[in-house]
């Protein structure tokens, strides 16, 4: 049975509701932790707080997990972001057979499909599933590329996570200018319609275990994001979407995907919705189902036990807010005093924060200082803002 559980980017702000959702669960809960001044290093849910290199360092990391789970086995591994989610499938049948763990993450041939956003949309034009025209880019098929695609379109990396290396391009001059250095910093791109949207996206969570159903899933409809041009989820709200469920699902058993899957989802101004994406591992906004009534760590252990999967009910009309970034796009928005809902909603029934809680207040405190470090690096401020 399992009782002990690793977390790595246990830094990140989705640790904060893994940690809570498995510890109220009475699972033991450790995560690696790449810097001090984080969530998860302040987050009162974790247990053992192990300071670790980064995931993405295959070279010294490989190593330090190892010997990690020789002085501390631990029964299941769950992984927080794209890098640790990307390492740990590709070392999955090594770890699992070594050290007798489960990793929460499918085999790197099915991960790969997903993660790698030129194979995803392959996969769904060969099966009809809803997708915005994309083809692969570079500097040899320009012409070609943009006759398909048409403008305007975005350039964006296979591999990325949230908007980054994502610009885009109205005509072929743009095309020509911002695909170098795209290309240079990111690798293999892609390039891919513009769906004229009404600045509302949508994001579906699920869990397909290892029989093949379907549990639980959770729509959440996403209404402010930072940065502004698109980016991560500031204020969202569950709702119920069968439609949305219903094509993700499909993906899945296209896939035969085995674990935890996020999808991005636009519906353009005519109503046509659109998979964007699959984020292969937890989302920072996860705690949306945490407070609907779904708790998905808990369905990660018991599937990885072959238990039988337990059943929620989902709540809908919860609001979820990540108050650090929410304070960004109240800095940066033009529409900050007439939103609606109002960005001053600050406390309510079905209102929460992803960033903390009275129970657990200090990880929003210390996302409020990392933002502000990170914004003070204009580097990192021109990425951000001009994506």
């Amino acid at each position: 049975m399992i009782s002990k559980v690793l977390l790595l980017d246990g830094h990140t702000v989705q640790a904060i509701s893994v940690a809570r959702s498995l510890k109220e669960r009475g699972y033991e809960v450790t995560a690696f932790i790449e810097s001090k001044l984080s969530y998860g290093y302040v987050c009162r849910y974790i247990d053992h707080k192990i300071k670790s290199p980064k995931q993405s360092d295959a070279a010294n990391f490989l190593p330090f997990i190892k010997e990690f789970l020789r002085r501390a086995p631990q029964d299941l591994i769950i992984p927080l972001y794209n890098d640790s989610a990307e390492f740990l499938s590709i070392h999955k049948q090594e770890i699992e057979k070594e050290f007798n763990t489960t990793c929460a993450v499918p085999e790197y041939a099915t991960f790969i499909q997903a993660h790698d956003k030129e194979k995803l949309m392959e996969l769904c034009r060969e099966h009809g599933i809803p997708h915005p025209r994309t083809t692969f880019l570079s500097e040899e098929n320009m012409a070609e590329a943009a006759k398909y695609v048409g403008f305007p379109s975005l350039i964006k990396p296979n591999i990325s996570s949230g908007a980054r290396g994502i610009m885009i391009v109205d005509n072929m001059e743009e095309l020509k200018a911002k695909y170098p250095s795209i290309a240079e910093n990111f690798g293999r791109c892609t390039l891919q319609e513009y769906i004229d949207h009404t600045g509302i996206y949508y994001n579906v969570m699920l869990y397909r275990d290892r029989n093949g159903d379907v549990h639980e899933p959770v729509v959440i409809k996403i209404m402010r994001y930072f940065p502004l041009k698109g980016g991560t989820s500031c204020y969202c709200e569950t709702i119920r979407h069968d439609g949305l469920v219903k094509i993700c699902q499909q993906t899945l058993d296209v896939l035969d995907w085995h674990g935890f899957a996020d999808f991005d989802i636009m519906e353009s101004k005519t109503g046509e919705l659109k998979i964007i994406e699959i984020n292969p591992r937890v989302p920072s906004s996860i705690h949306a189902a945490y407070i609907s009534g779904i708790n998905y760590p808990e369905l990660m252990v018991k599937d990885a036990e072959n238990q039988p999967m337990p059943h929620y009910r989902c709540s809908f009309g919860k609001a979820l807010r990540f108050f650090g970034l929410d304070v960004m796009w109240f800095a940066f928005s033009p529409q900050r005093l007439n939103f609606k809902p109002s960005w001053f909603n600050l406390f309510g029934k079905n209102v929460y924060y992803q960033d903390g809680s009275l129970k657990d207040p200090l990880p929003m405190a210390m996302g409020v200082i990392s933002g502000i470090m990170k914004y003070l690096n204009p580097a990192f401020r021109k990425s951000k803002l001009e994506s």
